[in-house]
C-alpha cells in the first residue's frame, strides 16, 4: 500500500511562528488522474523550534519509516512505526549526523534530496554551510549504511557543487544552492537543485566513478548541465 502513496515533506511557515516540518500525501491513482486530492497537512515537528529540511527515506528499514530533518546545526534522524501523527505527537530528533568543525560544512548541514539506494549504501546529497562564509550554501555527499543510516560510511571532504555560476548568484538569495531531488537513470546520477532561491538547476555525474571517488577520499564532482531547467 505504501508504494501507492506519494508523501511530500516541506517547511510550513505562517509568517509568525517558527518554521516547522509538515507532511501531506496523495494517492498515485489521483496523481495519474490529475485529481489533486492532497490530504490535510500535518505539522510533525514540535512547536517553538525552527525545524527544516524534512524528507522520508524511499523504503522502510527494519520495519521502520526513516525521516530526516534539521534543527540547527545538525541533521536529525527519526525511526517511526507509522506516518500517522495524532495531534500533539511530533518527531523527537532522536539521532543525528553532525557538522564537522574546520570543514566546509562546519556551520550547519541539512538533508537535501531523499537518499538513493545503491549497492554500497544510501547515497545522500546534502547541503552544508561553512563558518568562514555563512553566505554560501554548498553541496556534498554521504554514503550511509543500508541497514543503519545513522552510520556515515563515507563523506566528502570538499563540496561537490559550489555556487559559481551567475544564475546561482543573482536572484532572491545570492550564493544559495539547495539540493531538492536526485535520481539514478542509465547509470548516471542527476541532482536537481535551487539556484539563488530563484531558478531550478541540474547537475550530473556517472554513478560508479562518483561512488568510487566518494569511497576512496577523492573529490567527486557533479557537472552542471548547460543552461537552467
Amino acid at each position: 500500500k505504501d508504494t501507492e502513496t506519494l508523501y511530500m515533506f516541506y517547511v510550513a511557515f505562517d509568517g509568525y511562528n517558527m518554521p516547522r516540518v509538515a507532511m501531506t500525501s496523495i494517492s498515485m491513482d489521483d496523481i495519474f488522474a490529475h485529481n489533486w486530492n492532497w490530504k490535510p497537512a500535518q505539522i510533525i515537528t514540535p512547536p517553538g523550534v525552527i525545524d527544516k529540511s524534512g524528507m522520508l527515506f524511499p523504503e522502510k528499514i527494519k520495519g521502520k519509516y526513516v525521516i530526516m530533518h534539521r534543527v540547527f546545526p545538525d541533521i536529525l534522524i527519526d525511526f517511526v512505526d507509522t506516518l500517522d501523527f495524532p495531534k500533539g505527537t511530533y518527531l523527537a530528533g532522536e539521532h543525528s549526523i553532525k557538522i564537522r568543525p574546520n570543514h566546509w560544512d562546519s556551520r550547519k548541514i541539512g538533508a537535501g534530496a531523499p537518499p538513493l539506494k545503491t549497492k554500497h549504501g544510501w547515497l545522500l546529497i546534502y547541503y552544508g554551510v561553512d563558518d568562514r562564509d555563512a553566505s554560501q550554501y554548498k553541496m556534498g555527499a554521504m554514503l550511509l549504511d543500508l541497514n543503519d543510516p545513522r552510520q556515515v560510511l563515507y563523506r566528502t571532504d570538499a563540496p561537490i557543487v559550489e555556487p559559481t555560476s551567475w544564475y546561482e548568484n543573482e536572484g532572491h538569495k545570492a550564493g544559495i544552492i539547495y539540493p531538492c531531488g536526485a535520481v539514478i537513470k542509465d547509470d548516471s546520477l542527476y541532482v536537481y537543485y535551487g539556484g539563488a532561491d530563484t531558478v531550478v538547476c541540474a547537475a550530473y555525474a556517472e554513478l560508479d566513478p562518483f561512488l568510487y571517488q566518494l569511497m576512496h577520499r577523492k573529490r567527486p564532482v557533479l557537472k552542471e548541465m548547460a543552461g537552467r531547467v
